[in-house]
């Protein structure tokens, strides 16, 4: 609010006004005037010596003193009151501006409350630390989420340098460097990362945000700091990272940290004109195991040998986990090939050595393949997929050893590469076709069935066997197309069959081991009858003990569904495995077929003729068929017999055939010895 300077003059000279002044002034202007009138008319009056006219003057003289005296009364009075008309309008105009501007500062008063109670709440609620300090780095207030997360109370830390109370040692010339910059009256940038430690002990991480205050002259004088707690931020992240770097049962490093340190490495053995190796280790039938024992176990078998293998981490070997049965060593600056075999029939021996849970020793064993830098390759991956080339031979070769790389290892890699690609033409081409051998029934030597076989006649190679392929196709996933294929071949044929009067002929198909306990098989045999047209009694799956003994109550529920819908299962291959008689019992086949090796070199009165004769006697008192392969020789056909064997089959009574010469055969009834 101002006030003009004629209004100030006017109110300052009201300031000044004495009220006993004034009428002192008024009461002597009235008495000099009063007294002048009466005096002149004495003057008069005295020199005029008739009565009636002094009357009449004194009449008029009265009149006339008392008009002027009330104008000059008046006049004084209405100057005066005039003055404080104004002076009071100016105080009533400046008590409404007064008024506005009262009403002005209580709303601005609210505000700063309001803004007060804001700050006052934030300080207090805010889930941030945050606290003043002068250029000393003395604390000068402290929030109470502060108080809360550091333990310290606020008249505890009142005067007190949180450098030297809260910082690492190793922390602290970081901060002093940032208070000297402050001190040169530069401006201040956000500073981050601090490591406090609490009243207790406990490590505090911060974001911060430093904010200078100044004086009236642009001076720094004090400094605001606003942390954020990233502390369990930080073990996030830090979980995370193990997560992504390390194994969480063992806490070796994983895969990632394989490939980024083994780069690492051999850039380092490159500069240092050093050699490294590079052990690639599976161990052998952990899945088994791990069915056998159950997760928890088969988790401690694991520990026990990061454990075991840990114990070849020194300065010059790296150990890494990278799946859940696979491990890795680098051998780093090794001698030569010897110094590399020395130390992998150590770990080997090490891994052999009786692991012992539950009072039940179990023996384990490794495959390991090796690769060496700079002998095999020069660049990080070239070594992994070399000695997993090698591993992978390893495990070929039977397992429990160790293979270095050789380049055929490579080359035929590269061929089975070729080989897969290929058989996924031959099935979109449909270069695959079954042929069919007559199974006989040895006592009426006619034909009782037909085993289906897969062959592939590739359009530039030629005819390929199977045992090039097979073992591929399973490895690599593809045998559950060729399942699917084989079974939509063979049920088909079977109902052209059918179809001209042979529907007494049985149909063996194979089903590998994959095939029967990783899909829906039942499910897409069944659709396949009905799609056909044929009753379940016609058919015949053949399975072979490895197919059902990696998971064998899954095999026994998937072939439990197959017999309940009437399908044969014949048992293949029987008489080789370790545990074929202890699981006869709990398959629900109809049928088992006697490996060829038994009938390979039988002759009366042999070993391997009593052998036979035994298994087929064991068959019968199961109350199973029995089927022989193999029988190459008038002599072999006429010991079965002789022995009462259900069915037989080989090249002597009839070779695979085609579709359409097996149906010759059907077709003139014809009998099915060479000799006849």
């Amino acid at each position: 609010m101002e006030i003009d300077e004629k209004d100030l003059k006017d109110l300052l000279d009201l300031k000044y006004l004495s009220p006993q002044r004034e009428s002192l002034r008024i009461s002597i202007i009235y008495l000099v005037l009063g007294s002048a009138g009466i005096y002149l008319s004495h003057l008069f009056l005295y020199r005029n010596n008739k009565l009636e006219t002094y009357n009449s003057i004194q009449f008029y003289n009265g009149l006339g003193f008392i008009f002027i005296t009330t104008i000059i009364i008046y006049f004084l009075i209405y100057k005066r009151l005039n003055k404080m008309k104004d002076i009071t309008t100016i105080l009533h105009k400046n008590m409404e501006k007064l008024d506005t501007t009262k009403r002005e500062l209580i709303e601005i008063e609210g505000k700063l409350n309001d803004e007060k109670n804001l700050s006052d709440n934030i300080l207090k609620n805010s889930a941030i630390v945050i606290f003043t300090w002068d250029l000393e780095g003395r604390i000068t207030s402290f929030n109470p989420y502060g108080e809360e997360i550091t333990g310290y109370k606020e008249e505890e830390l009142i005067g007190r340098s949180w450098i030297d109370l809260f910082l690492f040692e190793e922390d602290k010339s970081k901060v002093e460097g940032l208070i000297k910059y402050i001190k040169t009256g530069k401006s201040l940038k956000n500073s981050i990362g601090d490591r406090w430690t609490s009243k207790e002990g406990k490590l505090l991480e911060f974001i911060w945000t430093d904010c200078p205050v100044y004086d009236n002259d642009k001076n720094v004088v004090q400094i605001i700091s606003f942390g954020t707690d990233i502390t369990e931020q930080k073990k996030l992240v830090k979980k995370l990272k193990d997560l992504a770097y390390f194994d969480a049962l063992t806490g070796l490093p994983n895969k990632s940290m394989f490939k980024t340190e083994g780069e690492r490495l051999l850039e380092e053995a490159r500069v240092n004109k050093a050699k490294l190796s590079l052990l690639y280790i599976d161990i052998d039938n952990f899945r088994q195991i791990n069915d056998a024992l159950g997760h928890d176990l088969g988790d401690e078998l694991l520990v026990h040998i990061s454990a075991v293998l840990g114990e070849f981490k020194e300065d010059k070997n790296y150990l890494y986990k990278l799946s859940e049965d696979e491990y890795a060593i680098i051998l780093y600056d090794i001698k030569d090939r010897e110094d590399i075999k020395f130390k992998t029939e150590k770990i080997l021996q090490e891994i052999q050595e009786p692991w012992q849970i539950d009072k039940e020793e179990f023996i384990v064993s490794a495959s390991i393949g090796i690769s060496i830098y700079p002998n095999d390759g020069d660049n990080f991956s070239q070594l992994m997929r070399y000695s997993n080339m090698a591993m992978y031979h390893m495990k070929n070769k039977g397992k429990n050893g160790y293979a270095f790389y050789e380049y055929e290892m490579g080359k035929r890699i590269v061929e089975n590469t070729f080989m897969v690609n290929q058989i996924r033409k031959a099935i979109e081409e449909e270069q695959f076709s079954l042929y069919y051998q007559p199974i006989i029934d040895i006592e009426k030597n006619t034909v009782y069935g037909a085993e289906a076989l897969l062959r592939w006649f590739h359009p530039e190679r030629g005819y390929i066997p199977p045992l090039e392929y097979i073992p591929l196709i399973e490895e690599t996933g593809q045998i559950f197309d060729v399942t699917s294929l084989v079974l939509k071949m063979g049920l088909s044929q079977k109902m052209i069959w059918n179809n001209k009067g042979y529907s007494h002929i049985k149909l063996s198909l194979n089903i590998s081991s994959k095939s029967l306990v990783n899909r829906n098989i039942d499910d897409e045999i069944e659709e396949l009858l009905e799609k056909y047209n044929l009753r379940p009694d016609e058919i015949i799956l053949e399975i072979t003990e490895t197919s059902f003994m990696d998971n064998i109550d899954g095999s026994i529920k998937v072939l439990t569904k197959l017999e309940e819908l009437g399908i044969g299962i014949s048992l293949d291959d029987f008489g080789t495995g370790y545990s074929s008689l202890a699981q006869l019992k709990r398959l629900p086949i109809h049928n088992v077929k006697m490996d060829r090796e038994f009938i390979r070199t039988m002759e009366r009165h042999s070993e391997e003729a009593v052998i036979v004769k035994s298994i087929i006697e064991l068959a019968h008192t199961l109350g199973l068929k029995i089927t022989a392969e193999g029988i190459e020789t008038e002599e072999q056909r006429h010991i079965l017999s002789e022995v009462r064997c259900d069915y037989g089959q080989g090249y002597y009574l009839a070779e695979p055939l085609e579709a359409k010469s097996f149906e010759e055969i059907l077709l003139n009834d014809k009998k099915v010895t060479n000799h006849e």
